[in-house]
C-alpha cells in the first residue's frame, strides 16, 4: 500500500501529521478492499441534470452521488453543486473558465465527454485553501459552528474540509485531477451548434437504475420483447395442443425457445425494477440470454460477445440486447391477423387492412361451429343448406341472388401452424383470382369483403347487426356460427 499504518507507540506527543496519515491509511485500506470485492465499485448512483440549461446552452448538475475511483464518496444536494458549464460561451470564445471553444472542440470530435473533476491529493504541497483561495486544491477550509452533540449547546466553531469539485470538459487538461465522467454531449446536428446530450452514451454507474436509460431503455425494453413473444409463443402452444414429442416441423423449437424466454422474464422482471443491481450483473445475465438463444440463429452457436466495459455500458448492452432479439426473431414464429365477421344488413363482413393484399399474405377463412355439429356436416351446411357467397360487400348481394361464382374457397386439410388447431374449427383458403371480372379481382378493386347466406335460415336475423355470432337452423338444430378472416405472412 502507498499509506503506511502510524506506528502507535506514543501518545503525548500528537501532531497533525499523525492523524493525516491515519486517514489516508484508512481511506486507502477500505478503497482497496472494496475494489479488490468489485473492480468495477465506482461510478454514479443517482444522478439529475437541467434539461433547461441544456437549452440555454449550460450543462449544470442539479444533484449528485457518486463514487470516484478512488473511492471517495460524492454525494452534491441542492446549493452543493458545481459551478455549471457555460456552453454558449465556450462556443462564442468568451470563457476562459472552460479553456476551450468547444464550437472549435466539435469539428475534432463527434461528442464531447462531461466529467466531474477532483484535484487529486499532492503531499508536500498545499491541498487545503480557505474559501475563495482554492483554486486547484483537493479541499477549501469551511468554518462551522457545531454543538455539543451530547449535553447541548457549547457550540464552537469547527474547521472543516469541503471537496473542490468542478466540471471538466474531454477537451480541456484533465491532468492532476480525479476524473470519473457522467455524461456526453454531441451537437444537434451538423450545421447547429447547439448541444444536446448524446443518449447513446452511458457512464459508469454502480447500479443500472442511477441511469434511466440503461435500466428502462434497455433492460425493461428487452423485457417487454420478450414478455410479447411468449405472448403469441405461449398461445400457439395452448391452441394447438402442442407437446415435446410433436412431429410437426418447427415445434420443438418453438417449445424450446419459450422455455428459455420463461427462464429470461422471470429473472429480468426482478432485475430491471429492483434497486442497486450492478450492471455487471445484468450484463452476465444478458450473455446468458444471449448464448441460450443463440442456438436458433442460422449459426446455431454464440459469437463473440463483447467485454465488459464498464467505461463504455450503452455499447455493449445495446449491442447484446439487439442480438438476443435477432435471435429471437430468427426462429420463424408462426403469426396471424385474425378479423371477426361482423352482422351487416342479411350477412356478415369483416374490416381489412391494405397491406393483407400483398401476394405474400395468405388469406383463409375460418369457421367456428358450436353445437355437436361434425366437420362433414358443418361443410355441407355452408356449400348446400346456407348457400354461402363471399365476395365484395358491393357485389355479394347480386352473387347470392344470380347463383353466380362468389370467391373460390379450398378446403384446408393440411395443418396450419399459425391457425388455432381446435375441434370447433374449420379452414377454407382463398384462392386469389386475379382475372378481370372475378370475384376476387372487385374485392381488390373495392378492398371489401362480405358474405351473404340464405336468411330464411338465420334464426337471429333480427339482432344479427353487428353482432360475430349467427345462430342458424340446420337438421331440426340450432347451431351457433362464427366467421373470422386470418391473414396469415406467407414468410412466417
Amino acid at each position: 500500500m502507498k499509506n503506511l499504518p502510524v506506528h502507535w507507540y506514543e501518545g503525548l506527543f500528537l501532531r497533525p501529521q499523525h492523524l493525516q496519515a491515519s486517514d489516508r491509511y484508512w481511506s486507502e485500506l477500505l478503497s482497496t478492499s472494496l475494489r479488490s470485492d468489485n473492480p468495477y465499485n465506482y461510478g454514479i448512483l443517482s444522478f439529475e441534470y437541467s434539461k433547461e440549461a441544456l437549452a440555454n446552452q449550460q450543462f449544470e448538475v442539479r444533484t449528485l452521488k457518486a463514487r470516484m475511483r478512488d473511492g471517495t464518496i460524492i454525494e452534491l444536494e441542492l446549493g452543493q453543486e458545481p459551478d455549471r458549464l457555460d456552453l454558449k460561451k465556450a462556443m462564442d470564445g468568451e470563457s476562459d473558465h472552460l479553456g476551450v471553444e468547444l464550437g472549435d472542440a466539435f469539428d475534432g470530435e463527434s461528442a464531447i465527454r462531461v466529467y466531474l473533476a477532483l484535484p487529486k491529493l499532492q503531499l508536500g504541497r498545499t491541498n487545503c485553501g480557505t474559501a475563495g483561495d482554492s483554486g486547484g486544491m483537493r479541499y477549501s477550509e469551511a468554518r462551522i459552528t457545531v454543538p455539543d452533540e451530547n449535553r447541548g449547546g457549547y457550540d464552537q466553531e469547527v474547521q472543516f474540509r469541503e471537496m473542490n469539485m468542478k466540471l471538466l470538459l474531454s477537451t480541456q487538461d484533465v491532468s492532476g485531477h480525479e476524473l470519473l465522467p457522467i455524461a456526453q454531449v454531441k451537437r444537434a446536428s451538423q450545421a447547429e451548434p447547439t448541444p444536446e446530450l448524446d443518449e447513446e452514451y452511458i457512464p459508469p454507474v454502480v447500479s443500472i437504475d442511477a441511469w434511466p436509460g440503461l435500466a428502462g431503455d434497455i433492460v425493461q425494453a428487452l423485457l417487454d420483447v420478450i414478455g410479447q413473444n411468449i405472448e403469441v409463443l405461449s398461445q400457439q402452444v395452448i391452441t394447438r395442443g402442442t407437446s415435446r414429442d410433436s412431429q410437426v416441423p418447427g415445434d420443438q423449437d418453438r417449445i424450446s425457445l419459450l422455455e428459455k424466454l420463461n427462464e429470461a422474464y422471470a429473472t429480468l422482471s426482478i432485475m430491471g425494477f429492483a434497486r442497486g443491481i450492478h450492471p455487471l450483473v445484468v450484463y452476465c445475465e444478458l450473455c446468458r440470454i444471449l448464448g441460450q438463444v443463440s442456438i436458433f440463429t442460422p449459426a446455431r452457436r454464440t459469437v463473440d460477445i463483447p467485454p465488459y466495459d464498464h467505461e463504455d455500458l450503452g455499447r455493449i448492452f445495446r449491442e447484446v440486447k439487439e442480438r438476443i432479439i435477432a435471435a429471437i426473431r430468427s426462429l420463424p414464429t408462426v403469426s396471424y391477423e385474425r378479423r371477426f365477421f361482423l352482422g351487416a344488413g342479411l350477412g356478415m363482413q369483416v374490416t381489412l387492412e391494405p397491406t393483407w393484399f400483398h401476394s405474400s399474405w395468405e388469406w383463409v377463412i375460418g369457421v367456428r361451429k358450436g353445437g355437436d355439429l361434425t366437420m362433414k356436416e358443418c361443410r355441407e351446411l355452408l356449400t348446400g343448406q346456407l348457400d354461402w357467397k363471399l365476395g365484395s360487400s358491393r357485389q355479394v348481394e347480386n352473387l347470392f341472388l344470380r347463383r353466380q361464382d362468389g370467391l373460390h374457397l379450398e378446403p384446408v386439410d393440411r395443418p396450419l401452424h399459425a391457425l388455432p388447431a381446435k375441434q370447433d374449427w374449420i379452414y377454407y383458403e382463398v384462392v386469389r383470382d386475379d382475372s378481370p371480372g372475378s370475384a376476387w379481382h372487385d374485392v381488390v378493386q373495392t378492398q371489401t369483403l362480405a358474405m351473404r347466406l340464405k336468411d330464411s335460415l338465420i334464426l337471429n336475423k333480427d339482432r344479427l347487426q353487428g353482432e360475430q355470432e349467427m345462430v342458424v337452423a340446420a337438421r331440426g338444430r340450432k347451431v351457433e356460427l362464427q366467421f373470422a378472416l386470418f391473414a396469415i405472412p406467407q414468410r412466417q
